[in-house]
């Protein structure tokens, strides 16, 4: 049994994501920016954030309102999609890395807050996802 690291041991990791990560989930983003609404890939997911494979470079604190869509369910399906607020956190060259907002937030308009998915929904969502590569979980 290995022993958990310590705070040097995280500080000094380079992986230092509190969240399971769960990549290649069946999943797009929409967002709009001012021209058609275009599905995005989605690099890699958690409770915690997402990777967005993107053209777009937001500054870092940039919120934006987005809907996450199960690429693989139907049409009918009430639980496809779910409507979620997150923050830019990083740029990569081929895409943003972005934190979930999902609490209130002075700094996070009004009408963001409205829209926002709670953390409960999002596993509940990402646990369908799972479910839609056929290996459940």
């Amino acid at each position: 049994m290995r022993p958990k690291k310590g705070l040097l041991g995280w500080l000094f990791s380079k992986e230092r994501r509190g969240a399971v990560r769960h990549k290649s989930l069946p999943l797009v983003a929409f967002y709009w920016d001012g021209a058609e609404p275009v599905a995005h890939g989605v690099l890699d997911v958690s409770t915690a954030g997402l990777y967005l494979l993107t053209q777009q470079r937001w500054y870092p604190g940039t919120v934006l309102a987005m809907t996450l869509q199960r690429a693989r369910a139907g049409a009918g399906d009430p639980a496809r999609a779910i409507a979620v607020n997150a923050r830019v956190v990083r740029s990569g060259s081929d895409g943003v890395g972005l934190a979930f907002v999902v609490s209130p937030s002075p700094e996070v308009l009004p009408s963001y807050r409205a829209n926002q998915a709670d953390e409960k929904a999002m596993r509940r969502f990402f646990k369908l996802a799972n479910a839609d590569t056929g290996q459940g979980g």
